[in-house]
């Protein structure tokens, strides 16, 4: 074998093995991250790294099409000028948690709430569920907010529920729900507790 076969073999060689090298590194990487994101105080502490302490809940999932490290994130604003919640979408960009996308400022609360990751047979990806219960709910009624989240598409659909003392439980569910098994789920989980509730088809704002 020649003098120039030999280096050129050397350097295959070489190439090789920084390559498995380097591979390698990338799977461990890759395994210590899904195992801290796989530790929910962790995703919440990463999440506040981006967002700040406003974040209330975190969820690590599959919320799009995407197999990379996904997390949504609920943030809750109160002050002079502004109260509600907000959802954020965050996701792994070259080994960073970066911020893709956000809700509008919703109305509700995570105190006494239910908020969850939830999966529709329609869907091949995770949505997240809030229902903000009975928080904003007294002897006299009140209301209920529910919103379901598809970060795949960028859309929050949306269920009102009001009690009026005095008038019919009305519900108003958001006319940009284009699954209709999403509209079955906002009326079934209402009509469970309120079986005479009537769908109207323009949403009600209380006065407190």
């Amino acid at each position: 074998m020649s003098l120039n076969k030999k280096l050129l073999s050397a350097l295959i060689l070489s190439f090789l093995f920084f390559y498995s090298c380097s591979e390698k590194k990338q799977e461990a990487n890759q395994d210590e991250l899904n195992k801290n994101y796989s530790n929910p105080s962790y995703v919440l502490t990463q999440a506040k790294n981006i967002l700040g302490n406003d974040v209330k809940e975190t969820f690590k999932g599959r919320f799009d099409r995407d197999s990379v490290i996904e997390v949504i994130a609920g943030t809750e604003t109160s002050n002079k000028t502004q109260w509600g919640i907000r959802f954020y979408f965050l996701k792994m960009k070259n080994g960073e948690l970066t911020k893709i996308w956000q809700t509008d400022l919703l109305q509700g609360s995570f105190k006494g709430s239910l908020c969850d990751k939830i999966k529709f047979p329609y869907f091949d990806h995770e949505l997240v569920y809030y229902n903000s219960k009975d928080y904003f709910l007294g002897s006299g009624g009140g209301e209920v907010f529910t919103y379901i989240i598809n970060f795949q598409d960028y859309k929050t659909y949306y269920a009102h529920l009001v009690d009026e003392r005095g008038k019919p439980v009305s519900l108003f569910v958001s006319d940009n729900i284009d699954v209709p098994e999403i509209h079955n789920f906002f009326v079934g989980i209402f009509k469970k507790d309120y079986p005479a509730l009537k769908l109207v088809d323009k949403d009600i704002q209380l006065r407190y």
